[in-house]
């Protein structure tokens, strides 16, 4: 019997079978999750292999130019929630995943005090290179950090990879500041590419990802997590490459469905912007 990782609940239906694995559909919370879950120790070796991080190097999401949009795009996205937020003289921002740092980088020049969290020690060594802050090892779960205390905690990319998603949402609702704001961002199961490709899908790589979430499923998860406001949005991607090879004019072509793609809720990524509970 398999058992939600959000709701706990054992009522499921399948959706695709893939990679000595299955993907199922949790009936109560909507929740796609892979089974059978791997454990925390092979996660950890998974993420710290050379060839994992090889990869992410040669993607597009390492470059300065993707990190700079993101940033971007973030300050705007935040910024009309809290106008002020960015102005404070003294804020703070946590980055939970954050990798080799690239976010935080940017963050800094902006004049925020950063901290940064990972998995992987080859990656938080190769962090430190460049920033001298707070950048730390381990499953956010095991650190210990002030509550009440970040302006902004971003969590981009991971949600998908936990095996418990919900502990951590209580942890970083607890680590937020009275008025600070959290942002998530996931592939999105209910986006363009994967209502067109199923099964074959980008974004399903197990046991790299092993939770997909759509709107329902990931408001459902903030709520089960205790938080009571939040916004929930898509994007437009930053750059196509599953098109990359085609004639300019069908690129273009393609570049315009993808653009609209947010106005129906199908755009690439899923974000939120979510705040403290009122309940706390």
């Amino acid at each position: 019997m398999y058992i939600c990782p959000v709701c706990e609940h054992a009522q499921h239906k399948h959706l695709y079978t893939i990679d000595q694995g299955k993907l199922l559909t949790c009936q109560n919370c909507q929740l796609v999750f892979y089974v059978p879950r791997p454990t925390q120790d092979e996660l950890t070796t998974f993420y710290d292999q050379q060839s994992y991080r090889q990869d992410y190097a040669q993607s597009v999401m390492s470059s300065h130019n993707f990190t700079k949009n993101r940033y971007q795009e973030l300050k705007k996205i935040v910024s009309k929630q809290q106008p002020n937020l960015f102005n404070k003289p003294h804020k703070t921002f946590l980055d939970v995943g954050c990798g080799l740092g690239d976010l935080l980088q940017f963050a800094i020049a902006d004049g925020w005090q950063v901290y940064g969290t990972e998995i992987s020690p080859k990656a938080v060594l190769q962090a430190q290179e460049n920033i001298r802050e707070q950048i730390l090892v381990g499953d956010i779960l095991s650190l210990d950090l002030p509550e009440a205390h970040f302006d902004l905690i971003t969590i981009y990319h991971v949600i998908e990879h936990l095996i418990d998603p919900i502990p951590t949402l209580k942890k970083l609702q607890k680590l937020l500041s009275p008025e600070g704001i959290l942002f998530i961002e996931t592939p999105n199961l209910d986006s363009l590419g994967s209502k067109i490709r199923g099964k074959n899908w980008s974004n399903i790589v197990p046991p790299e990802h092993i939770n997909y979430y759509s709107s329902q499923s990931l408001a459902n998860s903030l709520t089960i997590a205790g938080f009571d406001n939040f916004k929930l949005f898509t994007n437009a991607p930053y750059k196509i490459e599953s098109v990359s090879n085609w004639s300019e004019p069908l690129q273009m072509v393609a570049r315009f469905i993808y653009k609209i793609t947010p106005i129906f809720g199908m755009g690439t990524a899923l974000q939120a912007i979510v705040f403290p509970s009122n309940k706390q």
